[in-house]
């Protein structure tokens, strides 16, 4: 009898604090899951992701001794963003199948020039390097430093962009004192900043380079606006260069104007579409214009920043997206000297290439062979401009750089700079030779500069530099002894500062893609661990929580005073010196994840619960097959291949993971009702995932065997219009889904009806209306009135968001709101006699908590909908039945048969032994592996049938603007975010769903009756809850844990970065997404949940 009192207190005092408690238990094992990830993936980014050493030291103009005389006092510099090498290069006509009508020989006034006026004009192809974004081209173009990819998250992040290393801008600015005008492309005043004329005395920012009264910038990313800022470039140089206007223009220096329309028409409609005619067409108007009005003393240069591919997007690095174009114009000095051609030996023959070149089958290797209509042309690097410009201009060359100058643009006769400030110009007169080997051996001065500084000696910076030192130096020296005796040889003294340029540039991109093995390794081991950790944990939950020694609750704070201690050892072996690698804070969170995982790893459940077996144990032979597809899924992330061609292996996994069980369950099932419901569920499954995969975008590696079906074709970035015809019915008709599942166990009750027929059906609606006005926008232009298409904005802009609001709406206070899907009848009313309280039929009450939950999986839904594209919107809608058949595949597997009624096996509780008592009643409800297994893979399908792949390239930027007008800071990223990842969102949405279906809350009925035997409900929920989660977020780890480790054996590979690199980043987002949803779930949803449901109840 004492047992029964003791568990009778305990109950009661469980009943107060159960919720809280069991809240407690899943949000520590969560957070600290979450601790183990992050600090895994942080040591490995530290030892994978390196930036260079930046540093801020400036040329100084003394060190220019070796300059020539400047050949151009003013300069005019027009980027025009986007600018593909085949766009401005002439065509020739004998192959006229091969050209484009939208793109090529359309801006052809460059190509015009350079044929009428050979010594006054040239043209070159111009390389960039990856990744191609606008904000790293602009760094590469004016400082001549080599990109590192921590840089790419920076093109959103607006602050800290700020410039602090040596550019030909600042040396423009500081020494010759040049007023610079900008028109156009706000990053760049991001970049350098507007100049003050006093300083205020409390300023930090330094002085800004732009002269505000001669520059006028825009907003960059809106990419729907094709004409605001070209409009605003060309009005801006009318203005300064007087061509329409009457008063005189403010006086300049440098005028650098950059165009955006084509990169935005490229994003918005692809490459070979009429926008990106009519924009080439009228940026050729703007040059002519240019050029008959500009001054003996300006030079004209004209370039894009990067390319474009088919799609007209960029960011990546095959060729289309690496190549752009270079044009140098001078009115009346020549260029290059009219007399005598430039000598051969003035070009490399070791011309850096990338090795995804498609035409290396070029001459020489400073030359380029671009297909049969343009054939072979010369090409440049993109950092050449920085020290070509600098020399041209008179001022150092920047400190940082690692570009060469470009030896057509000095061949010519010139003068040496003056070596005092008070000297005439000496009388000697350089010959064109002269003049190139004398600029060559400036630009060679300046790198060996820059070598000294960052790696010549021991307190240097740039440790990783400092073993190729002596070697630079060797061929330095060698150089100027023969530069010093170059009155016989000056083409000897040319190449071999050339030779030592072009060494340090090679060494240079060598090193800046160098790891920290040691770092990698352990965040792989740590990512490992965490998964021990989980399958651990698994193991511990798998016991009820209700006692006080129940292992998970035993295990924890073991767990968190590990974990502290762990923390203070990491703290001493940093101050101890122990890992040179480390940084403070990663010494700090490694002592206390490892901490963690062996307070964890090696606990043993005491006191009663000593008998429980919560060890890790080699898995069973029957869960090491269900796990075969996750394994083969990760290890084909070992291959490039497979991972180029992830979206059709996992098209087999995921029915290898699902459907062959089903079948195999099905024809094995006892009853016909469970087989027909496993065949229909799973038939449905199957169908929905093979229609997924019908959607595909291509990635540039698959060429040739793939069809692009996401958008309407491989060059356009427009909508399907069989899509666009199905998005209202569509829209109309998905609300049925849930009706229908819900319907199956009877649970389509209470608000049900109002929440999916008319305020989801509206959100649905609203998703599909935005869609459909913006494909109006760009397909009927031609038929749209100015004031139409305004209105037509006004309508895509109003309707995104009134759907935002629906979509916080129906997850916040409306779910808040509505009571549970129940409905509660009167049995039948005649039964009144005797007083008897009425018995009442509670309808729906079965399958309480997974319907009122998946209003709120609905609510979320409608936000995906929302910045999917169109045929994203099937893929999406084809994957809520997919999930949901999941839902009720799992239901049916793990249905128990029917069993005794609760009042007997309550009596042979009570007479067994505790243990044995425990043991029967104390195992929860675990869900299919299977089917989690299925749920992983189905998160994979929707991002691959949304129109993405693992590239950067396949981003859908244009999302960022759904219900904005242009770009935000913190929400286009969070739409870009959601757009992309929301196959995964969803599926981490509806793993409670499997937990929750079906689970009745009987108990919170019962629970004055039987009060000792069954404790509060809340206490029966939260475990197989956080069960399914823990189970996902173990596949998912386990995935990540190979990814990383095959990426440290493949640290050499030459597709690293292109292929393995964005596939770890995405996994990398995954397991951290993952932890955080179902954080968010567990602590904010599932309570909410649970206290609606009991207050329905109340007793």
């Amino acid at each position: 009898m004492q047992s029964k009192s003791k568990s009778e207190s305990n109950t009661k005092d469980s009943t107060r604090n159960g919720s809280s408690s069991s809240t407690r238990i899943t949000t520590t094992v969560l957070l600290l899951l979450l601790l183990l990830h992050a600090t895994a993936i942080h040591l490995f980014c530290q030892g994978f992701l390196l930036s260079r050493i930046t540093l801020s030291d400036h040329s100084q103009e003394e060190q220019n001794q070796l300059g020539i005389q400047p050949s151009h006092k003013k300069l005019i510099l027009i980027l025009i963003d986007a600018l593909r090498y085949d766009f401005i290069l002439p065509h020739s006509n004998n192959h006229t199948q091969l050209l484009d009508p939208f793109n090529h020989n359309q801006l052809t006034l460059p190509a015009r020039l350079t044929t009428t006026h050979p010594h006054h004009s040239k043209l070159f192809h111009f390389q960039a390097d990856p990744p191609t974004t606008t904000l790293q081209r602009l760094k590469a173009l004016t400082t001549g430093t080599l990109p590192t990819f921590i840089d790419m998250g920076q093109n959103f992040a607006d602050h800290n962009i700020r410039i602090h290393e040596d550019s030909w801008l600042h040396q423009l600015h500081l020494h010759a004192h040049q007023k610079i005008g900008l028109a156009g492309d706000d990053t760049w005043l991001k970049l350098f900043g507007n100049a003050h004329h006093h300083h205020h005395h409390h300023q930090t920012t330094p002085d800004g380079i732009f002269n505000p009264n001669i520059t006028s910038a825009y907003e960059s990313f809106n990419v729907e606006d094709l004409d605001t800022v070209d409009n605003g470039v060309r009005d801006h140089f009318y203005k300064m260069l007087n061509i329409q206007g009457t008063t005189p223009s403010p006086p300049w220096d440098i005028l650098i104007g950059h165009f955006l329309g084509l990169d935005h028409a490229g994003h918005r409609f692809g490459a070979s579409h009429p926008s990106v005619r009519s924009k080439l067409r009228e940026y050729d108007d703007f040059l002519e214009k240019l050029v008959e009005r500009i001054e003996d003393d300006t030079l004209l240069v004209v370039m894009g920043d990067h390319g474009m591919d088919a799609k007209g997007d960029h960011g990546g690095d095959s060729f289309w997206e690496v190549s752009t174009a270079l044009w140098v114009y001078s009115k009346t000095r020549p260029l290059v000297s009219p007399h005598e051609p430039l000598p051969s030996w003035a070009l490399d023959h070791h011309h850096h290439h990338h090795h995804h070149h498609h035409t290396s089958s070029s001459s020489s290797n400073s030359h380029v062979n671009l297909g049969p209509t343009l054939g072979t042309w010369r090409t440049v690097s993109q950092i050449d401009i920085v020290p070509t410009l600098s020399l041209l201009l008179g001022v150092p060359i920047p400190f940082s750089n690692l570009g060469m100058l470009i030896p057509e643009l000095f061949f010519r006769p010139s003068h040496p700079l003056p070596t005092t400030p008070h000297d005439v110009t000496p009388a000697v007169n350089l010959s064109a030779t002269d003049t190139l080997t004398r600029a060559m051996a400036a630009n060679a001065a300046q790198l060996s500069r820059f070598v000294e500084r960052y790696a010549g000696s021991p307190d240097s910076p740039g440790h990783d530099l400092a073993p190729h030192v002596p070697q630079l130096r060797e061929l330095y020296t060698r150089a100027e002894a023969l530069y010093r005796e170059q009155q016989q040889r000056p083409e000897e003294a040319f190449r071999a500062h050339r030779a030592f340029a072009t060494s340090l540039l090679a060494t240079s991109r060598r090193i800046w893609a160098q790891f920290i093995p040691s770092l990698m390794v352990l965040g792989t081991a740590l990512m490992a661990l965490s998964l021990l950790v989980t399958c651990k944990l698994l193991n511990c939950i798998q016991w009820s929580a209700d006692t006080r020694h129940a292992p998970i609750r035993t295990i924890l704070p073991v767990a968190l005073s590990r974990g502290a201690s762990g923390l203070a050892i990491g703290a001493l072996s940093f101050w101890g010196g122990t890992f040179r690698e480390m940084s403070l804070v990663s010494s700090l969170l490694v002592g206390a994840s490892l901490g963690i995982c062996l307070g964890i790893l090696g606990h043993r459940p005491f006191d009663e619960a000593a008998h429980l077996d919560v060890r890790l144990k080699v898995p069973s032979w029957g869960t090491l097959f269900k796990l075969i597809p996750v394994g083969l899924h990760a290890l084909a992330l070992g291959s490039n291949s497979y991972t180029v061609w992830e979206d059709r292996v996992v098209q087999y996994l995921v029915s290898f993971s699902v459907f062959l069980p089903i079948l195999y369950k099905a024809v094995g099932a006892a009853q016909a009702r469970q087989r027909n419901r496993l065949m229909l569920f799973g038939v449905l499954f199957a169908g929905c995932v093979r229609l997924m995969g019908l959607s595909t975008v291509c990635r540039e590696e698959q060429q040739g065997a793939c069809t692009v079906t996401f958008y309407a074709g491989a060059t356009s970035s427009g909508s399907p219009s069989w899509a666009m015809s199905v998005l209202l019915p569509l829209a109309l008709v998905l609300p049925i889904v849930p009706a229908w599942f819900l319907g199956t166990v009877d649970a389509y009750r209470g608000p049900a009806s109002l929440f999916f027929g008319a305020v989801w059906r509206a959100l649905l609606l609203c998703a599909a209306q935005y869609w459909i006005t913006d494909y109006l926008i760009a397909h009927d232009s031609s038929l749209l009135t100015p004031a139409l298409a305004g209105q037509a904005k006004l309508v895509k802009l109003w309707v995104a968001r009134l759907g935002i609001g629906l979509s916080l709406f129906s997850g916040t206070l409306l779910w808040l709101i509505l009571p549970p899907c129940i409905d509660v009848s009167p049995l039948d009313p005649d039964e009144k006699q005797g007083g008897g309280k009425p018995r009442l039929l509670v309808l729906g009450f079965a399958n309480a908590y997974a319907s009122t939950y998946l209003m709120f999986v609905a609510a979320c839904f409608g936000a995906l909908y929302l910045v999917a594209q169109p045929v994203g919107q099937v893929v999406l809608a084809l994957g809520l039945v997919a999930a949901l058949s999941l839902v009720l595949l799992n239901h049916s597997l793990t249905e128990a048969p029917p069993s005794p009624p609760p009042s007997s096996s309550t009596i042979t509780h009570q007479t067994c032994s505790r243990t044995q008592g425990w043991l029967r009643s104390q195992r929860i409800h675990q869900s299919d592996l299977n089917m989690l297994v299925g749920l992983h893979f189905l998160g994979h399908m929707i991002f691959f049938g949304t129109g993405h792949q693992v590239t950067l390239a396949t981003i859908q930027w244009k999302v960022g603007f759904v219900g904005l007008q242009q770009a935000h800071k913190l929400l286009s990223p969070i739409l870009i975010l959601l757009n992309t990842f929301a196959g995964f969102f969803l599926v981490a949405l509806c793993v409670p769903l499997f937990a929750l279906w079906n689970l009745s809350p009987s108990h919170a009925i019962h629970r004055l009756k039987i009060s000792e035997e069954s404790p509060r409900p809340t206490r029966r929920i939260r475990p197989e809850v956080l069960h399914a989660q823990l189970i996902f977020i173990a596949i998912q780890s386990a995935v990540t844990a190979l990814n990383m480790l095959f990426i440290c054996a493949l640290k050499r590979h030459l597709m690293l970065f292109k292929i393995f690199f964005p596939k770890i980043l995405a996994n990398f987002f995954l397991v951290i997404g993952f932890d955080l949803v179902f954080l968010i779930v567990s602590v904010l949803v599932l309570p909410v949940l649970m206290v609606k449901i009991h207050h329905f109840f109340a007793v």
